[in-house]
């Protein structure tokens, strides 16, 4: 859930949106554990956030950017495409899907292609696979 929060001399005032695919900010988990934080959304699509990989980079967070875009034929339909450079580590891992209602709640379903350096043959230098992020539940 996403609240604006105005104060002004003690008055509160709050609005909440639940996070969908219409509003994409907030934190997103995939299968393994790995976190999608999308910080903004700006008005023309560009996403801004930080993505914490579960594995392979000891715990560090790295920034992201990436894109939304949907169509006036189909404005139900959001498509997403954003990436991360692991710096110091050599790659980049770019992930494109979209966003849909499935299962109760939103879902981010994405294909990801990483490209990495130090591999003797060249099969091993990107690896393709696809993540499921849902919305991060409150604790």
């Amino acid at each position: 859930m996403r609240f604006l929060m105005i104060s002004w001399i003690g008055l509160v005032v709050q609005s909440a949106f639940s996070q969908d695919c219409k509003h994409l900010k907030g934190q997103w988990v995939n299968e393994m554990g790995s976190a999608l934080i999308i910080e903004a959304v700006q008005k023309e699509g560009k996403i801004i956030g930080q993505y914490a990989s579960s594995t392979g980079v000891d715990g560090k967070i790295f920034p992201l950017s990436g894109w939304v875009n949907q169509s006036e034929e189909h404005p139900k339909e959001v498509n997403i495409s954003f990436m991360v450079q692991w710096e110091g580590y050599g790659s980049i891992t770019s992930w494109t899907g979209y966003c849909l209602i499935s299962d109760g709640g939103p879902q981010i379903k994405t294909i990801w292609n990483l490209v990495r350096s130090g591999k003797e043959y060249d099969w091993e230098r990107i690896i393709t696979n696809s993540s499921t992020f849902t919305v991060e539940k409150q604790k």
